[in-house]
């Protein structure tokens, strides 16, 4: 992975000390490494079902986004959580032959995870990051995803609770480390961080609070375009805590508009990138932006990949790839797994 020099030049103070008390921290520390992020790495309505695979052959370190579901099983009538992304209005999509979190994901990187342990490699640990998107969130849903990772906690990257939020703890590092993303006024820091006495360990870490645009009652999407208008530092003003560690950003907060519509990559739009990527870092936060595709359009219905993602042609999303990279974002989600990789490690 490439380094970024000025990684080692941060000064502040919670990352001191986590540079102190865990001697792999520096592999783990903003600006450091820029990871793909294989999208979501899952089947889709039982096609697709090599996602997971190619995502593993990109190679590691990786990050791996998968969503989860809590949603009615019509075989058993029962609610379970699976991994897809079904909102409400597509229940009736549900087959209840859906891969669950453990068999899908866990068990397929066993022997990774075991290799990497025997091993006791640590400079490149978390080998693998997951990015656990949960759709829907009653407490049974958020509790069920915690059982399952208090279950492989020897696996996980963890940190002790604080008696201050605010105060970061060293992180334990192991082979895995979870992500989840916090959306606007849910539960999730409740019920992974907030209910954990203090000097117990987090399993799973939340993302930055993002400042809401003015305006009133404003689309998902409408508030996405609108904080392209914003300045990077009003984007987020909270610095990064012990539970919430990264920075998810859509591109639209980079480079407005739908991706057919994007137009040229200009030295105003890095700039923008650049400046955003700066103030993430220097707020403690890894940095990742979604999801940049570059395909023709009946290519990527084939792959069953969101058009809205797609720049249209390998060209266009691959500059904005490698302006990414050179501006030292941490992550770039992608469908294109292999692609990115090899723009990742230079080779192309």
């Amino acid at each position: 992975m490439q380094e970024r020099p000025f990684a080692r030049l941060f000064l502040f103070v919670p990352l001191i000390a986590l540079a102190v008390f865990s001697g792999s921290f520096a592999a783990f520390s903003p600006g450091h490494q820029t990871l793909v992020l294989a999208h979501n790495a899952y089947p889709d309505a039982g096609q697709w079902t090599d996602r997971l695979d190619h995502a593993l052959s990109a190679g590691t370190p990786l990050a791996i986004e998968l969503d989860l579901s809590w949603v009615p099983n019509p075989k058993t009538g029962k609610s379970n959580s699976v991994v897809g992304d079904f909102p409400a209005r597509k229940f009736k999509d549900v087959t209840g032959d859906e891969p669950t979190l453990k068999p899908y994901f866990f068990e397929r990187v066993r022997p990774i995870v075991e290799k990497a342990l025997a091993a006791n490699d640590k400079k490149n640990w978390p080998t693998i990051r997951l990015y656990l998107d949960i759709k829907n969130d009653p407490p049974e849903h958020l509790e069920y995803v915690l059982g399952v990772l208090h279950e492989y906690e020897s696996w996980l990257t963890t940190a002790v609770k604080t008696e201050d939020a605010a105060q970061q703890s060293p992180l334990d590092l192991k082979p895995l480390m979870v992500m989840l993303e916090d959306k606007d006024n849910d539960i999730k820091e409740e019920y992974f961080y907030n209910r954990l006495p203090v000097g117990g360990k987090l399993v799973a870490f939340g993302t930055a609070k993002l400042a809401r645009p003015a305006g009133d009652a404003l689309t998902d999407a409408q508030m996405l375009q609108a904080r392209f208008t914003m300045k990077p530092e009003d984007l987020v003003t909270e610095r990064a805590s012990n539970y919430r560690r990264w920075w998810g950003n859509a591109w639209t907060a980079v480079e407005p508009g739908a991706k057919d519509a994007a137009g040229a990559w200009t030295a105003e739009k890095e700039s923008r990138l650049n400046a955003i990527v700066k103030h993430a870092h220097e707020m403690g936060y890894l940095v990742s932006f979604w999801v940049l595709d570059g395909v023709e359009a009946e290519t990527g219905k084939r792959q069953g990949w969101n058009p809205k993602y797609n720049f249209g042609s390998l060209q266009a999303a691959t500059i904005r790839w490698k302006a990414a990279l050179k501006a030292g974002a941490d992550f770039i989600s992608t469908d294109q797994y292999e692609d990115v990789a090899k723009v990742v490690r230079g080779r192309s």
